[in-house]
């Protein structure tokens, strides 16, 4: 069972506070402690790995739009988070040489590629999802509300069928093509 260890004191009676630098950077007045502290840097891979699975888990909580402005304000803060972000997230378009997001969300299929990658494909149906009203044995829309609505097309895809092929909603695309980003529609203010 791990303790809690007392600061220590200095003579002026305030507790003596420890500094801890997670940039990795070094200075010429810091060469000094880090050279003694270097023989225990073997070390720390290990003791680091539950604060690596705490940052993991605490990541895959926290609501996106507060991540969002984490990183932009690291991004800002920390030349090294801004290169390591622009690197994994900007690409410059090969058609108009422009900067562009490197990660998109396909129109066609909904899933997120890269788009330096032009091998993938994407397989989706053309068509429209349709109510088959047969699978609603005795459903009454005055009871049950409407057949045709997400929360039922989540609930019981295979009561659907797909107007491009006659397939039913669980079944995967009959179609085969290159990623189309989703086109954001611009506001005007």
């Amino acid at each position: 069972m791990a303790t809690l260890a007392e600061p220590a004191v200095a003579s002026n009676a305030e507790p003596e506070l420890e500094i801890i630098d997670l940039t990795g950077e070094t200075t010429a007045s810091e060469g000094e402690e880090e050279e003694g502290s270097s023989r225990n840097s073997g070390s720390d891979s290990d003791s680091d790995e539950p604060s690596r699975a705490q940052l993991r888990e605490a990541i895959l909580r926290v609501p996106s739009p507060l991540l969002r402005r984490v990183l932009i304000d690291m991004a800002d803060a920390v030349p090294a988070v801004q290169h390591a972000l622009t690197k994994e997230l900007v690409t410059v378009s090969r058609t108009t040489r422009v900067v562009v997001p490197r990660w998109e969300q396909c129109e066609n299929c909904d899933a997120t590629y890269d788009v330096n990658e032009e091998g993938d494909m994407c397989t989706f149906h053309p068509g429209e999802m349709e109510v088959d009203d047969e699978k609603f044995v005795d459903w009454d829309e005055d009871c049950h509300g409407p057949m045709d609505c997400d929360e039922n097309r989540r609930q019981f895809p295979e009561n659907f069928l797909w107007s491009c092929c006659e397939a039913d909603g669980m079944s995967g695309g009959c179609a085969t093509g290159k990623h189309t980003p989703v086109q954001h529609k611009r506001r005007r203010f």
